[in-house]
């Protein structure tokens, strides 16, 4: 699917995704290939590798799309961190969790870490449209 984004403003920065599925990570680039976004994109197989990069990275970070259960740490501990550091807190940067099972518990965790949303994740064309609608609505 096409869209046609010449009259819209396009986001810059990076787009973190983090899931330890690598079959996901193929998806969310085949998929962001059709939102006409062209934003560099970082993937990481797990929160740790995550963490580490947003702790060193100096470029602007766009978005971070993050799995809520992976090894070595997962994405709640990920944004836990990301809070509790003052520094990175301050870079305001949105977090969406995506997942297959989300249960109440986990949700209500993650909002009061201050997330913007949860996403179901899905196959390549509800991925497009829930990417669309997170980049540019």
């Amino acid at each position: 699917m096409e869209i046609d984004f010449s009259k819209g403003k396009h986001p810059t920065g990076l787009i973190l995704f983090i899931d330890d599925d690598i079959e996901e990570h193929g998806l969310f680039k085949h998929s962001m290939r059709s939102t006409d976004v062209k934003n560099k994109i970082v993937t990481f197989r797990n929160g740790l590798e995550a963490y580490d990069f947003i702790k060193e990275n100096q470029e602007e970070i766009f978005f971070i799309i993050s799995d809520i259960n992976m090894p070595k740490m997962d994405g709640l501990e990920l944004k836990r961190r990301i809070e509790s550091d003052a520094e990175m807190r301050a870079k305001s940067i949105p977090f969406v969790f995506h997942s297959n099972q989300i249960s109440p518990a986990e949700i209500r965790t993650a909002f009061t870490l201050g997330i913007q949303g949860f996403i179901k994740k899905g196959n390549y064309e509800e991925t497009v449209q829930l990417l669309i609608a997170l980049f540019y609505f």
